[in-house]
């Protein structure tokens, strides 16, 4: 009688471990689409400014999540270029990359440039961190 009743048990215990596993899923992508930027990490980058416009170009990204994201809203931080306050945070603007990235992914892209926003050649690129993306339906 104690064999049939563990037995049930055991049954019971396997039949109700996918409905977590799935719960846990969901959550997972629920998080993949709230908090991109846990799952974006950008590796290198180059940004340069000409005439008050900054470039960016060859940023190696590395998507982490199991979705697709794009338009990756970013934020660059700007130290000074001057003799006077050299290495002073003097500067931050914000930017749309116009990429797609992949899910479990880790690519190169904007090898030819792209806009990112307002800058300056007296301002040297400090930092660039994700602030948000938009995720891809599958």
């Amino acid at each position: 009688m104690a064999r049939v009743k563990l037995l049930v048990l055991i049954v019971c215990l396997a039949l109700f471990y996918p409905v977590r596993s799935s719960a846990y899923e969901s959550d997972k992508l629920k998080s993949q689409v709230l908090y991109p930027n846990l799952y974006i990490k950008i590796l290198k980058w180059s940004i340069y400014s000409v005439r008050g416009v900054a470039i960016a170009h060859h940023i190696t990204i590395e998507n982490t999540g199991d979705l697709a994201y794009k338009n990756i809203r970013v934020r660059i931080h700007y130290l000074s270029g001057s003799y006077s306050n050299y290495g002073t945070k003097v500067a931050v603007t914000t930017g749309i990359l116009p990429i797609v990235v992949p899910p479990r992914s880790k690519n190169t892209y904007l090898k030819g440039g792209a806009v990112l926003g307002a800058g300056s050649s007296n301002f040297i690129p400090g930092a660039i961190e994700v602030l948000g993306a938009t995720p891809v339906d599958p």
